[in-house]
C-alpha cells in the first residue's frame, strides 16, 4: 500500500480549530546518494529497493498538492560520497533540489570538501538560500548572495524564522585552505544573537538547521553533558556543541531540524531545559522526515508537532511504499551512468595539479626528541601501510611524533587509515617538506590519505572505487591513487589501493563482499587495459593464519596473479601488526601482482616504531594499536631499460607501431616483437604493455 498525505490532517484543522498547520518535509547527509539503491543495510541477502530521490520528488509534490504550506530543509552534507554528487562538483544534486523547490539548507563538514569556492559556487546556482548564521568571513570565498544569515518566510500570516548553525569543528575536519579566512563562531553565542533579532522583527516560530548533528545513544549522551554543565565542569561557550547539546541553549527556538550523522530518529528529542525538538533522519538517500507544525491562529504561539505518516517522523523510501516520477528516474539514472562511466574510465598518464599541497604552508620547525633508525634507501622504492588509530590520538603530541618519525624513517610513499580529522592531518603534512599529500573525498566514517615524496612522484589520478556502493567497505571506499615514479629517467605508473576494511567477526561477511568486489575491480584492470601495476595496502581486519572460511582473501588467494607480500613475516607472532592481548593478530597486508613486481625481488617487515619511544604503552598513546608494516622494492627491479618515445603506424598493415630507445639505439617495434628480455604484448595511444620473463611492464609513450 502507498503512502498518501491525509487531507484531514490540513484541512480539518483549517476548518473547526483554531490551530494552523505547516508540513515540513527535511533531508540530511544525503552524500548525493539520490539514485535508486538497494537496502543491504536492512537485508544484506535480500536487500529491498530504495526509491532515492525520484520517489521523493513525487510524495513531495503530493504534499504540496494538498497542503496549504510546505517547507522542505536539508541540513548538510547534500553532494560529497557518490559519483552522482562529485562528478559535477555538486551542481547535479543542486539542480535536484531546484526541482525539489527547498526552502533552505544549512552546509556540513562534507560540503567544503571541494573548498569553500565550490560552495559559494553552488550557492550562486542555488534557488534557495545557504543559511551560515554562525560564520563570520574575513577575505573569504564565501560571497554569494544567496548566503543568509538568517531567513523569514510568511505563511498564512505567520512570521517564520529560519536560522543556519554550521558545525563548528570543521576546522579539525577539513583542509584549513578549504576554510581560509572563515571563523565559526560557537553555537550558543550565535543564537544569543539571532534570536532577539528574530524576534525583534516580529517573527513568530524560530526553526533552526543546523549539520552539528545528533549522536548515537543520544539520552546517554545527553545526560553527560547535562551533568557537566551543572557541575561546571565545561564552558559551552567555548567548545563544539552538537545538535543534541546546542538544543539546551536554544530558548526561544521551536524546532531544530540536524544533520551530521546519518543515524536517524523516528521521534525528535525533546529537550527539558529549552523545550525544544530536535529532529535527525537516516541519511545516504534512504530516507527523509515529515512532519506538521502546530500554531495557534490568535496567540500566534507554537504548540507542537504531529507526525505526518503512521506515527513516525521518519519515512524509508522503499519501492513497495513509495512512487516515482518517472522524468525525475530517468534524469537521475541519466546522470549516474555518467559519473559511473568517468568514475571507472581507463587511467590516463597525464599529470594533474594536487590542489591541496598546492595550498599548503609547510614549516620548518623540526622535532629531535629521539634517536630513530633510517629505513629509506636510495636504492629501493619503499611503501608503508600505517592504520594511526584515531588519529590524531594525542592531538599536538601526536603531530609532533608522527613528524619526527615520518623525517627521520624517510620512506617514499605511506599508505594511512583511520584518520578521524583531516584538517589535523594537514598539520602534520606542514612538518613534512618532502612530500606532497592526499586524503579520501568519499568516505563517511574515518578516512584513508597517502603522502608520497614530490621528488620521486607525479600525481595521475585519485578516485575512490565503489563510493556509490560502499556499504561491504563500511562506509570506507578504497582510495586508489596513481602516481608516476620518476626516479633516475623512469617513467612508470604506480597504482595504490588504500583499505580500510570493516572491523571485527560482525563484519566478515561485508569483507569478504569486499574483498571480491575488489578483486573483479582488478581483474578487469588487467584483462580489459592490459595494467598491472597495482599495490594494494591497510587494514584488511583479517589474519592470513586464519581458517579459509574465516578470512577474506579467497578470491586472491586462488588467482596465482596476485600474491600477499606480507605472507612472507605473518607467521611469526612477534611480526603481527596488531599486538595487543588477546587478539594478537596481523591485521594489516600489502597486495601485489606477481607479472609487475616478482616476489623474490620485495623486502617485507614490521616496523617496530615502539622500540625508538619508549616502547609500547607510549606507541599506542601517541600514535596507534596497529604497527606499519613496510615493503621494500630495489629501483634495478622496477626499472628497464625500453623506452618507447613515439607512437607510429605501419603504412602498409595498418597496425600500430612504436619507436623505442633501447641501449642507447632505436627501434620501431609492433605488437609481438621480441626486444632486450622481453616481448611487446600491446601497444596504446599512450603505452606499451612490455612483458619479460619475470614481470609485465606498462612503458608510457614520452
Amino acid at each position: 500500500m502507498k503512502f498518501f498525505v491525509s487531507v484531514l490532517t490540513i484541512m480539518g484543522f483549517l476548518l473547526f480549530s483554531k490551530d494552523i498547520s505547516i508540513d515540513v518535509i527535511t533531508t540530511n547527509d544525503l552524500h548525493g546518494s539520490i539514485s535508486d539503491q538497494k537496502a543491504v543495510f536492512m537485508n544484506p541477502s535480500h536487500p529491498p529497493d530504495i526509491v532515492g530521490g525520484a520517489g521523493l520528488y513525487k510524495y513531495s509534490l503530493d504534499v504540496r498538492n494538498e497542503s496549504s504550506s510546505l517547507l522542505l530543509f536539508d541540513s548538510g552534507n547534500f553532494f560529497q560520497g557518490n559519483p552522482l554528487g562529485m562528478y559535477s562538483n555538486g551542481e547535479f544534486i543542486i539542480d535536484w533540489m531546484n526541482t525539489m523547490d527547498y526552502s533552505a539548507l544549512v552546509p556540513g563538514q562534507y560540503d567544503f570538501i571541494l573548498g569553500q569556492e565550490v560552495l559559494n559556487e553552488l550557492a550562486d546556482k542555488a534557488n534557495f538560500p545557504f543559511i551560515m548564521s554562525n560564520l563570520k568571513c574575513t577575505g573569504c570565498a564565501l560571497k554569494s548572495s544567496n548566503i543568509k544569515d538568517y531567513i523569514i518566510k510568511e505563511i498564512d500570516g505567520l512570521k517564520i524564522g529560519v536560522l543556519g548553525i554550521v558545525n563548528t569543528q570543521i576546522p579539525e575536519l577539513v583542509p584549513s585552505a578549504n576554510i581560509f579566512g572563515i571563523e565559526f563562531v560557537n553555537g550558543a553565542i550565535s543564537l544569543q544573537k539571532w534570536v532577539p533579532e528574530l524576534k525583534g522583527q516580529g517573527v513568530d516560530v524560530i526553526i533552526l538547521l543546523t549539520s552539528s548533528g545528533v549522536p548515537w545513544d543520544r539520552e546517554e549522551e545527553y545526560n553527560k553533558f547535562d551533568y557537566k554543565i551543572k557541575n561546571n565542569l565545561i564552558d559551552p561557550y567555548s567548545m563544539n556543541l552538537s545538535a543534541l547539546e546546542l538544543g539546551r541553549f536554544a530558548n526561544g527556538i521551536d524546532i531544530i531540524v540536524s544533520g551530521g550523522f546519518s543515524k536517524g530518529y523516528d521521534s525528535p528529542w525533546y529537550d527539558p531545559n529549552s523545550h525544544v525538538y530536535t529532529f535527525q533522519n537516516y541519511g545516504n538517500g534512504t530516507g527523509f522526515g515529515h512532519f506538521t507544525i502546530k500554531i495557534d491562529k490568535e496567540s500566534k504561539l507554537f504548540k507542537g508537532y504531529e507526525t505526518a505518516v503512521d506515527g513516525k517522523v521518519g519515512q524509508t523510501l522503499l519501492s513497495d511504499d513509495f512512487d516515482i516520477d518517472l522524468v525525475q528516474y530517468e534524469m537521475i539514472k541519466e546522470q549516474k551512468n555518467l559519473a559511473i562511466e568517468k568514475k571507472y574510465s581507463k587511467l590516463e598518464f597525464k599529470e594533474k595539479e594536487n590542489r591541496l599541497s598546492k595550498n599548503i604552508l609547510k614549516k620548518t620547525v623540526n622535532y629531535d626528541v629521539w634517536d630513530i633508525q633510517k629505513f629509506g634507501s636510495d636504492n629501493n622504492l619503499e611503501i608503508m601501510t600505517w592504520n594511526c588509530e584515531f588519529f590524531p590520538a594525542a592531538g599536538d603530541s601526536t603531530i609532533k611524533a608522527m613528524s619526527e618519525i615520518i623525517n627521520d624513517i624517510d620512506v617514499d610513499v605511506i599508505a594511512f587509515q583511520e584518520i578521524k580529522k583531516l584538517g589535523w592531518f594537514e598539520k602534520l603534512v606542514m612538518h613534512l617538506p618532502q612530500y606532497d599529500y592526499v586524503v579520501s573525498y568519499n568516505s563517511s566514517f574515518f578516512d584513508q590519505a597517502y603522502i608520497y615524496k614530490k621528488d620521486l612522484f607525479k600525481l595521475l589520478r585519485q578516485v575512490e572505487p565503489f563510493s556509490e556502493n560502499d556499504y561491504n567497505f563500511a562506509g570506507r571506499p578504497p582510495l586508489r591513487l596513481d602516481l608516476l615514479l620518476t626516479h633516475q629517467g623512469l617513467d612508470i605508473p604506480i597504482s595504490l589501493i588504500n583499505l580500510h576494511m570493516k572491523c571485527c567477526d560482525s563484519g566478515l561477511q561485508r569483507r569478504i563482499k569486499a574483498s571480491e568486489m575488489l578483486y573483479d575491480y582488478l581483474d578487469n584492470e588487467i584483462k580489459n587495459y592490459s595494467y598491472t601495476n597495482f599495490i594494494v595496502l591497510g587494514d584488511w581486519n583479517d589474519d592470513l593464519k586464519d581458517n579459509l572460511d574465516e578470512h577474506c582473501f579467497g578470491p586472491f588467494l586462488n588467482d596465482n596473479r596476485f600474491y600477499f607480500a606480507t605472507d612472507f613475516i605473518d607467521n611469526d607472532l612477534k611480526n603481527a601488526s596488531y599486538p595487543k592481548e588477546p587478539y594478537i593478530s596481523f591485521l594489516d597486508h600489502i597486495l601485489t601482482v606477481s607479472d609487475f613486481i616478482a616476489p623474490e625481488a620485495i623486502s617485507i617487515e614490521t616496523v617496530f616504531i615502539e622500540d625508538f619511544i619508549g616502547g609500547f604503552e607510549m606507541y599506542e598513546t601517541l600514535i596507534s594499536d596497529h604497527r606499519p608494516i613496510l615493503l621494500s622494492i630495489p629501483f634495478n627491479d622496477i626499472k628497464n631499460n625500453i623506452k618507447p618515445i613515439e607512437l607510429m603506424k605501419n603504412e602498409l598493415t595498418g597496425k600500430k607501431q612504436v619507436v623505442v630507445v633501447y641501449n642507447n639505439m632505436t627501434a620501431i617495434v609492433e605488437e609481438g616483437d621480441k626486444i632486450g628480455k622481453g616481448k611487446i604484448l600491446n601497444i596504446t595511444n599512450e603505452a606499451v604493455l612490455f612483458q619479460t620473463k619475470s614481470k609485465l611492464d606498462t612503458l608510457l609513450i614520452r
